[in-house]
């Protein structure tokens, strides 16, 4: 069994395999293959930020129009007061800031997915970090519609996000997040969230989680920020939280 693995902003296929090496160890073991890929824009980090994201080059897997106004709106995230609910507080943010991921871009992105799913059937899930889990559950969600509406069989069954958004829908020709509290629209299939309790993207993390079915999400609190858990005993019980996912998936 294959999993695809989409890298955060400013990341790219190396740089995610590294990141998550000790824990590919501890699940390659199970049979599981991952399968890491680049995402299809390159960009530039913010300026004093290229130390952080290691030697170019460096990639999107979702386009913006407009990298100040994207830049403006992750420090708005990283400084907001947390409203009465994790929804609340992006409805805040959304408000300030102008919409800046259009249709047509956010398409881009889940066309290169379903063409990665085309060339390996043998990819049965999807594993995203940061801006890589909110493409990942951009595409599960466009999966549950596909089968709702015209019965195309799902061909992902589980996601394992690590921090993250919640996925996009399109209005007035700008993709806004889909928050539990206005919509019906659900991941149902098997889903395993990795975030941090000092994350300061926290409710972004925690609104991608409500959009799951809860009888079938599994959260995972690693304790630590924007990161990804590296120690032993972390990954070990990480590995076997994610391996509890893809078994109910089966």
């Amino acid at each position: 069994m294959k999993i695809l693995c989409l890298h955060g902003a400013y990341g790219s296929a190396r740089a995610f395999r590294t990141q998550l090496h000790p824990f590919i160890n501890e699940l390659e073991q199970s049979q599981f293959e991952f399968k890491f890929v680049d995402g299809q824009f390159e960009t530039e980090p913010p300026e004093g930020f290229h130390d952080y994201f290691g030697p170019a080059p460096w990639f999107r897997n979702i386009d913006h129009d407009g990298v100040n106004n994207l830049n403006d709106m992750v420090e708005k995230l990283r400084t907001h007061t947390v409203g009465e609910s994790y929804e609340e507080s992006l409805r805040s943010l959304m408000k300030k800031s102008d919409g800046f991921v259009f249709n047509s871009l956010l398409e881009k992105t889940l066309c290169r997915i379903e063409q990665y799913l085309d060339e390996d059937p043998e990819i049965r899930g999807i594993l995203g970090y940061s801006e890589g889990a909110t493409a990942a559950a951009s595409y599960l969600i466009r999966e549950e519609a596909l089968e709702r509406e015209h019965g195309h069989p799902r061909r992902l069954k589980f996601g394992i996000f690590f921090s993250g958004w919640p996925p996009g829908r399109v209005e007035n020709g700008k993709v806004v997040p889909i928050l539990a509290d206005e919509c019906d629209q659900l991941i149902e299939v098997p889903t395993c969230h990795i975030m941090g309790s000092m994350d300061p993207y926290l409710y972004g993390a925690m609104a991608l989680f409500s959009v799951c079915n809860g009888n079938t999400a599994t959260l995972f609190d690693h304790g630590k920020g924007h990161t990804v858990p590296r120690d032993d005993t972390t990954v070990k019980e990480l590995a076997s939280a994610i391996r509890f996912t893809i078994a109910s998936a089966t």
